[in-house]
């Protein structure tokens, strides 16, 4: 994945909010509709959402969620716009097969194509079957 970093406020990307796993009578779930939260404040758990640049030309959104207070989940953001600042964009869904081959696609322009040759070997061959599946 390609970045270019902006100048822009990325720090104030995102947002942080607050959701729960309830249930109308139809098996929807009422996410941050429900009305609970609005009563209990133990309801629910945090979350945040950011928009990530396009770079591929599509708009992504990446979610975090499960945090047990508003404070974890403000500076799990946090954390997530500094790396998306320094172009490291971590998504908690991405395998990490598909970190490794995004890495090597961004290594193709810097490193000699022998060296590129070999990183693919190793990577397909060892680092791949045995960590692919890990997020």
């Amino acid at each position: 994945m390609r970045c270019s970093p902006t100048p822009s406020d990325d720090q104030d990307r995102g947002r942080v909010y607050r959701r729960c796993g309830c249930r109308d009578d139809h098996r929807h779930q009422l996410g941050t509709t429900c009305p609970r939260l609005a009563t209990d404040p133990h309801h629910g758990t945090w979350a945040f959402a950011v928009d990530t640049p396009p770079a591929d030309g599509h708009r992504r959104t990446v979610r975090g969620a499960g945090f047990p207070d508003e404070l974890r989940a403000s500076i799990a953001l946090q954390r997530f716009n500094e790396g998306l600042a320094l172009c490291v964009i971590t998504d908690p869904r991405q395998r990490t097969a598909d970190y490794l081959r995004d890495w090597l696609d961004e290594k193709e322009l810097r490193l000699k194509p022998t060296a590129i040759a070999r990183y693919r070997t190793y990577t397909e061959q060892d680092l791949i079957p045995a960590l692919g599946t890990i997020p």
